[in-house]
C-alpha cells in the first residue's frame, strides 16, 4: 500500500474516531491533563508550557515516576510540563491527529513501530539541528542512534533500548520441580506441562492471542521454527511449512490448556505479577508491575526474571524482537529548545536512574551504562542477553505495519479457535498480506 493512501486511510479513521473517542483514555498522572490545549494560565510566571505526550504515564507503574520526571524539570527550568497520555494502541493515531488539527505538541514518546508512523508524517524535527550532532554522537552509542536514524536524519532520540523476550517466574518454576530454565521447545513443553499440574490456578504462558501484540510474539516464534513474514526482496514468505508447523504448535499449546484466548500484554502483565502466570513475553517493563504489587526492586528477579526464548533445535540461536523507546521533537513546536531541555532531563543519570531501578527501563546514554547500578543488575542483564540475537519486528520499517498485523492476529486467532486448520490460517494470511 502506498503511503500517501496509508496515512490519508489511517489520518480518516482516526479523526472520526477521536470524535466520539476523544483523546485519552484512562486517569493521568497528578497534575496532568488529557486532549485539547494546555491551560497557559498554569505556567510559571515568565515560564513556558511545554506539552510532552505518550502512553507510558498512564501506565499504574509508571505515573509517580513520570511525575518525578516533570517535577525534575520544572524546578530546573521554572517551565511547566503538561502530560498528555493515550493507550500504547491510540498513541500514534493520537498524536497523527494533533499534529495535523495544530494542536501544540512539543516532545512525545515513541516506541520502534509508533515512530516510524509518526516519521512518514513529515512532522518530526531533527535532533542534529536542535541538539548539535556533536552532542548526540558524545551521548549515546551509534548503535542506539541508528534506530531512530531515517535518511540521515535523527528524528528519534534514544531513550530506553532492550529486546522483548521471555519473562518467566521462578518461583512457580521451582515448584513445578524446575530449578533450571527450559532451553529447547521440547523442554518449555514438558516445563508448561509440570507446572499446570502443580499449580492448575496459574496460566502456563499467556502468550499474546489478541491486539496487536499477538501478531508481535507470535513473529519470533515464527522465526524460531525457521519462518519469516517476508522475503528479502518485500514478498510475502508466510506460505510456508515452517509457519505451518508453529501455528500448529499454537493449536496443541491451547488443546492442552497451556495458553488462553482473549489475553494481551496488559492482561498476561496483570495476571504475572498476581503470580498467576508462569510464562509470558514482555520488555523490560516487566519490573515495573512487580514493583508496583509491592516487590522490592532488589527482590524482582526472584518472581520476574528474562530468559532466552526456547530453541528448536539445540545451538539455535534464541529469538526476540528489537525493542525500544525514542523522544521526538516536532517541526510546527514553537519550544523546540525548552522540549529539548526536557529531553535532557529524561536522558540525565539521576532521572534514568530512577526510571530504571523502579521499573527496569535500561539507559541508553553513555555515561548511565558505564554506572555500577546498570552494569551489576541481574534483572537486566537477563534483557541484555536476549538482545544480542534480538531482531527489529520484520514490520518496524512498514507503514502499514497495524495492517499486516490485524491480519496475522485475526487468522492466528481462527486457528487457535479451531475455526482453522493450520494450512488453512497461513494460506489466508499469506493471500491476505500480499493483497495489503
Amino acid at each position: 500500500m502506498k503511503l500517501r493512501k496509508l496515512f490519508a486511510m489511517l489520518l480518516a479513521g482516526a479523526l472520526s474516531l477521536s470524535l466520539l473517542a476523544g483523546c485519552g483514555s484512562g486517569d493521568t498522572p497528578p497534575a496532568a491533563s488529557q486532549g485539547g490545549q494546555p491551560d497557559s494560565s498554569q505556567a510559571p510566571e515568565g515560564g513556558t508550557e511545554i506539552v510532552w505526550a505518550g502512553w507510558s504515564g498512564e501506565e499504574e507503574a509508571s505515573k509517580a515516576i513520570f511525575q518525578r520526571m516533570m517535577e525534575t524539570y520544572e524546578k530546573a527550568s521554572g517551565n511547566d510540563v503538561t502530560w498528555v497520555g493515550w493507550t500504547w494502541a491510540d498513541t500514534a493515531q493520537q498524536l497523527l491527529i494533533r499534529t495535523q488539527g495544530k494542536e501544540q505538541l512539543d516532545l512525545a514518546q515513541t516506541d520502534i513501530g509508533i515512530f516510524n508512523t509518526v516519521a512518514a508524517a513529515g512532522v518530526l524535527a531533527d535532533w542534529n539541528d536542535i541538539l548539535g550532532k556533536d552532542f548526540m554522537d558524545a551521548t549515546f552509542e551509534q548503535s542506539a542512534l541508528s534506530v531512530g536514524n531515517i535518511d540521515g536524519k535523527q528524528l528519534g532520540m534514544p531513550w530506553s533500548m532492550a529486546s522483548i523476550t521471555m519473562v518467566y517466574n521462578p518461583e512457580l518454576l521451582s515448584a513445578a520441580g524446575w530449578d533450571k530454565i527450559p532451553a529447547t521447545i521440547a523442554e518449555f513443553e514438558q516445563c508448561l506441562a509440570d507446572i499446570k499440574a502443580a499449580s492448575p490456578e496459574v496460566v502456563p504462558y499467556a502468550v499474546s492471542t489478541k491486539d496487536a501484540t499477538c501478531a508481535g510474539d507470535f513473529m519470533p516464534w515464527l522465526w524460531t521454527f525457521g519462518g519469516a513474514i517476508f522475503n528479502e526482496d518485500g514478498s510475502v514468505a508466510l506460505n510456508s511449512e515452517a509457519a505451518v508447523a508453529c501455528v500448529q504448535w499454537y493449536q496443541g499449546l491451547m488443546e492442552k490448556g497451556y495458553i488462553a484466548m482473549d489475553t494481551g500484554r496488559g492482561e498476561a502483565r496483570q495476571l504475572f505479577a498476581q503470580g498467576k502466570v508462569a510464562f509470558y513475553d514482555d520488555a523490560v517493563v516487566a519490573k515495573g508491575q512487580a514493583v508496583n504489587n509491592g516487590v522490592a526492586p532488589e527482590d524482582v528477579v526472584n518472581v520476574c526474571s528474562a530468559m532466552p526464548r526456547p530453541v528448536l533445535n539445540q545451538g539455535d540461536k534464541p529469538q526476540s524482537t528489537m525493542w525500544g523507546h525514542m523522544l521526538v521533537a516536532f517541526k510546527d513546536s514553537a519550544h523546540q529548545a525548552e522540549a529539548a531541555e526536557l529531553a535532557k532531563t529524561l536522558i540525565s543519570d539521576e532521572v534514568a536512574l530512577d526510571y530504571f531501578e523502579n521499573n527496569g527501563m535500561p539507559p541508553v546514554t553513555k555515561s548511565a551504562a558505564g554506572l555500577d547500578q546498570v552494569k551489576n543488575d541481574a534483572y537486566l542483564n537477563g534483557f541484555l542477553s536476549s538482545t544480542a540475537t534480538a531482531r527489529l519486528e520484520e514490520t518496524a520499517r512498514m507503514t502499514n505495519a497495524s495492517e499486516i498485523k490485524t491480519v496475522i492476529t485475526e487468522e492466528l486467532q481462527y486457528a487457535l479457535l479451531g475455526q482453522k486448520t493450520a494450512e488453512q490460517c497461513v494460506a489466508d494470511m499469506a493471500a491476505r498480506l500480499e493483497a495489503l
